[in-house]
């Protein structure tokens, strides 16, 4: 009985340690999945009328925010990244943005004359 008492405590113990860094981390997953999901779904809705669905709007969300990030920083604009939520949903569309057009631009095929 005393066995059992002291491992519920150690995992009692173990636990109270573990479970806030582990809850930490979903929720950040979560959010970070939400704000590339809503960037993907507004270049979406930008550039071609609809979004591209979940994955791909999350897809979209993390190019964007990469390319954006990419594109703020060689201009010296540092600002916009640097802003938490709203910045980095603005920098994910401008440049998911980016990224689409630039897509267009070097992967589609000219028609045959």
């Amino acid at each position: 009985m005393k066995t059992k008492i002291i491992m519920a405590v150690i995992a009692l113990l173990i636990a109270t340690v573990l479970l806030p860094s582990l809850f930490g981390k979903v929720i950040g997953l979560v959010i970070s999945l939400a704000v590339w999901g809503l960037t993907g779904y507004l270049v979406g809705q930008l550039v071609r009328g609809a979004g591209y669905g979940l994955i791909g709007n999350i897809l979209m969300g993390m190019v964007g925010g990469v390319v954006g990030s990419l594109f703020f920083t060689l201009l010296s604009w540092v600002g916009l990244v640097k802003l938490p939520f709203l910045g980095g949903i603005l920098v994910g569309v401008i440049g998911g943005v980016i990224a689409v057009l630039l897509g267009r631009f070097f992967f589609t095929e000219q028609p045959a004359q």
